[in-house]
């Protein structure tokens, strides 16, 4: 059978003194309902697929259960979770990742990135570098997808869209559909978004909680480093959409 695993969380849900962090519990329940929305999308196609949707704990965690798989039978990945060009972040303490980066040079960048003066940025045993997943265990025509801000982008950029400096390796999601391809899953592809993404799908103030989906605005679909697809389509990308391409 093959498997369909589908990661929502990553934000720090407690402050350094130990009090509740209310933006980090909000953050996970944005990445909850986008998670659970892109389940119901899969229910919808009618396979098989044997689809598990689960809380983050780290990157290791990830890796581990990715690596427990059957080879050839992880048909998608969906991580709902905050990013950047470089990394996806998950976070137990301040300033501490569990998350996934992009080798050493993409740690190096982003260590100096989120450090100030509140201290540094550093990444915990938990931590992983995207080139730790086994790739073997995915289909040759798998789908991943990071619903993380910027993931695809090409520069670090504020929210007002104003650029910071540009990104000068591969960005994670061409980086990840690389190492696919590498792997044999040469039909496979990786989607990212290239600017910073959101809930709400229907607009601000319009969107229920329940409805919230990360699924929209700018993303790029890459297959084996190259962009096949731009687009702005709101929701599940359909195979139609993406074959031929």
């Amino acid at each position: 059978m093959q498997t369909r695993l589908i990661y929502w969380g990553g934000a720090r849900e407690i402050e350094p003194n130990g009090r509740r962090k209310l933006s980090g519990e909000r953050d996970n329940s944005a990445f909850r309902f986008g998670a659970l929305n892109i389940k119901k999308s899969y229910e919808q196609l009618g396979d098989s697929s044997f689809i598990k949707v689960s809380k983050i704990d780290s990157a290791k965690a990830i890796v581990d259960e990715i690596d427990s798989l059957p080879d050839r039978s992880l048909e998608s990945l969906d991580i709902v979770s905050h990013g950047s060009p470089l990394s996806l972040n998950f976070s137990k303490k301040a300033y501490r990742s569990c998350g996934f980066y992009v080798g050493f040079l993409g740690r190096l960048a982003m260590s100096q990135y989120y450090s100030d003066e509140g201290g540094d940025y550093e990444f915990s045993d938990e931590a992983r570098s995207i080139s730790d997943i086994n790739f073997k265990k995915f289909t040759v025509d798998s789908r991943v997808q990071f619903h993380g801000c910027l993931t695809a982008a090409s520069w670090f950029q504020r929210r007002s869209g104003e650029r910071i400096f540009p990104v000068v390796i591969d960005n994670i999601v061409e980086e990840l559909s690389e190492q696919l391809h590498s792997a044999g899953c040469v039909n496979s592809v990786v989607i990212g978004h290239t600017t910073y993404g959101n809930p709400n799908i229907n607009g601000e103030g319009k969107t229920k909680i329940a409805d919230q989906d990360y699924r929209h605005g700018s993303r790029v679909v890459y297959r084996n480093g190259e962009v096949i697809l731009r687009t702005s389509q709101r929701g599940y990308l359909r195979n139609t959409i993406i074959e031929g391409l």
